[in-house]
């Protein structure tokens, strides 16, 4: 047994040196070897503190497998001492009588207590401690994970941050704050206290940073500016600082009050051209007025730079206020020293000027006012066309103060159109402005209500057969018809011209997709005036139909009205170019009226040209206009376009233009506008017929 128990020393010497580096091999080879140890001294040994000794031991082993292993090592090893005390039990069994014998009990006892009580008791205890330490893991995880949030939100708030206590001991800063504070350069902070950074300016006090917002400057550089807003954390104590460089801002604010105090007349003063503004214009003309005696004669315009908003749209605001600052140089530059300028509003400028009797006529005061108006104007190295619309009155025939007269110039101005620039205030141009303002009135509503309808006038080809339509816009206010000029007029002074598109070709997107389905296949021309193709909704619109309905191309022609000062823009050019890139037929109306017609020939890819009633009225009889139309026709068939002449009323007419080589024919003469409604009605029966054409 002295052998057993050395080797048995050995081994457990030898398992302790190993376990500081295989702990696990170690944990299995000393419970073998106890086992080992215990079974060899439970049977081979007849010394009883021996087997006491191993009894023990093996009791133990579910308590030590526990420990080192897992509850299910600590259940085999409580089975696999049931075989010990099994020899135990039997031996007892064999020698005495159970019911005599204490020490029965007592072995029962142990055996329940080592190796079942206490292994369960510390299993328990030990399962405990495992949830605690998972819960602290979690816990700790969580912790670490807030720590990191809130770590990373205070290095990137955006702004300078600074943690200090209440004393003003720095305990952490972000990096955009010690990039202020040290200029870039690497500094400690730990251990320094705010105040070793900042001075307070004014009446901050000593405790600087305590203040909600305090104003200092940095210690090592005075010239900088450092605002310091303070955020109070109520459990800790501590303070949260939020700097600011304020340094720009208050040589800004100082800068700012300096002129402000300089120059106070300026509120007086349009900030741009630093003309006079609406309210000192007034002043200085009533004071004109009242100085002079009642023989004093003078008239009052204004000035509206037309176009502005598309020079604005192409060359930007900055060079848009250039050509107001060059406009008004060059007014002042003009005009003499007498005259009164203001700049009202936007592109609208106001002059009073004395006058002599000769330019009481309106017809020299015309010329006067011309003269005076810059023609073209330099911006980036382009000159520029100016063109201006006036409105004017006179003093005293039109009223005998500044703001009356201010009132008749607005008047005129509204009555100014493309044709006449020149409008001068007139009672009865009052009572028409009111009239028009009504109509707008009723008109706004008809186009919301989609009161406005369709009618279709016939083109015929040289044999007289119908082989298209232009659709005419008409609208019947109560039980009279509105002149289309008037009321297209006033869509587009109101802006209004996209959403009236809009609605009519809806409808006649649907009546031709009826006749699609027909085989009806009679084009029908849109007029468009140019507002509609710089309005974005109305341009998708048409590229959509032509995406969902290609076929559209062939049906749909879209008529340019050549006298818009619009088709002279780039978008629009750019947005025909498109829509012709997708099939659409573009054709020039009224051409020869308009603006620039031999350049948009160039610009706008048109393949139909129309030739406008005013050059077909006076025919055959006149020669002048016989040769401008032929000149036309020859222009177009050179160039592979189609021609449409327009306004034909007579056959003489007719005859004359077929000779000349006109390709299509409208007019009264073969056609009046009828409602679109007289096409389809009785399922598009009138309609159907068209289709023998083709």
């Amino acid at each position: 047994m002295l052998g057993t128990n050395s080797i048995y020393l050995v081994i457990l010497i030898g398992l302790i040196g190993l376990s500081t580096k295989h702990t696990q091999v170690t944990a299995v080879l000393f419970t073998l070897t106890l086992i080992t140890s215990s079974f060899l001294l439970l049977t081979l040994s007849d010394e009883i503190d021996a087997k006491k000794y191993a009894i023990i031991s093996l009791y133990s082993l579910p308590l030590i497998t526990r420990l080192l292993f897992s509850f299910r090592a600590s259940l085999v090893a409580m089975a696999i001492n049931i075989f010990p005390f099994y020899l135990i039990v039997s031996e007892y069994l064999a020698q005495t009588n159970i019911s005599s014998t204490p020490s029965f009990y007592f072995q029962l006892l142990t055996f329940f207590t080592l190796n079942l009580g206490l292994p369960l008791a510390v299993s328990r205890i030990i399962y405990t401690l495992e949830n605690n330490a998972k819960q602290m893991q979690s816990l700790y995880q969580k912790l670490n994970d807030n720590y990191a949030l809130y770590e990373e939100f205070f290095e990137n708030t955006g702004t300078p941050t600074l943690l200090c206590d209440q004393y003003g001991k720095l305990l952490k800063a972000n990096q955009l704050s010690r990039e202020l504070l040290t200029d870039n350069q690497i500094s400690n902070f730990s251990d320094s206290k705010i105040s070793d950074w900042l001075s307070p300016v004014a009446n901050n006090g000593k405790f600087f940073w305590q203040s909600n917002v305090a104003q200092c400057t940095l210690k090592h550089n005075p010239e900088t500016h450092i605002e310091v807003r303070r955020a109070t954390l109520d459990r800790h104590g501590h303070y949260v600082l939020h700097l600011q460089n304020t340094t720009e801002l208050r040589a800004i604010q100082q800068e700012l009050e300096y002129t402000q105090q300089t120059n106070s007349r300026l509120t007086h003063f349009d900030l741009l051209t630093r003309l006079p503004n609406h309210r000192n214009f007034c002043r200085q003309v009533n004071e004109r007025i009242s100085a002079k005696d009642t023989h004093l004669t003078g008239a009052m315009f204004i000035i509206r730079i037309c176009q502005f908003k598309l020079l604005n749209k192409q060359y930007g605001k900055d060079n848009a206020n250039r050509v107001i600052l060059n406009f008004a140089k060059a007014l002042q530059g003009n005009l003499s020293e007498q005259a009164i300028i203001s700049r009202l509003r936007g592109v609208k400028f106001a002059c009073f000027i004395p006058l002599n009797q000769t330019h009481l006529i309106q017809k020299n005061l015309t010329t006067l006012i011309r003269s005076v108006l810059p023609k073209q104007l330099s911006i980036d190295g382009n000159r520029l066309n100016m063109d201006y619309q006036v409105g004017i009155a006179y003093y005293q025939t039109d009223g005998k103060t500044a703001e009356i007269l201010l009132e008749h110039c607005e008047m005129a101005l509204e009555y100014s159109s493309s044709t006449d620039r020149f409008s001068y205030y007139n009672y009865d141009l009052e009572n028409k402005l009111i009239g028009e303002h009504k109509l707008s009135l009723k008109l706004s509503s008809a186009i919301k209500n989609k009161e406005i309808k369709i009618w279709l006038q016939p083109q015929v080809t040289q044999n007289g057969q119908i082989c298209s339509f232009e659709a005419l816009a008409r609208w019947k206010n109560g039980n009279q018809f509105v002149s289309p000029v008037v009321f297209i007029s006033i869509a587009e002074k109101l802006g209004l011209l996209p959403l009236l598109a809009e609605n009519l070709v809806t409808e006649l997107v649907s009546t031709l997709s009826e006749w699609h389905k027909e085989h009806i296949y009679t084009p029908i021309a849109f007029n468009l005036a140019g507002q509609e193709l710089m309005n974005d909704s109305f341009f998708a619109l048409l590229m959509s139909l032509i995406s969902d309905k290609p076929w559209l191309s062939e049906l749909l022609e879209l008529e340019i009205t050549e006298t818009s000062y619009v088709m002279t823009n780039p978008l629009i050019h750019k947005r025909l170019r498109s829509l012709s890139q997708f099939g659409f037929s573009i054709a020039i109306d009224d051409f020869g009226t308009g603006q620039a017609s031999l350049g948009q020939l160039v610009d706008i890819p048109a393949n139909i040209l129309k030739i406008d009633r005013r050059f077909i009225a006076p025919l055959p009889n006149d020669q002048r206009h016989l040769d401008i139309v032929k000149s036309t026709i020859q222009l177009a068939e050179s160039l592979d376009m189609k021609v449409i002449a327009e306004g034909i009323e007579t056959k003489e007419q007719a005859n004359l233009l077929i000779a000349l080589g006109c390709h299509t024919l409208q007019g009264y003469y073969f056609g009046k506008p009828s409602p679109l409604s007289d096409w389809t009605n009785k399922n598009h029966e009138k309609a159907k017929e068209l289709r023998m054409v083709y």
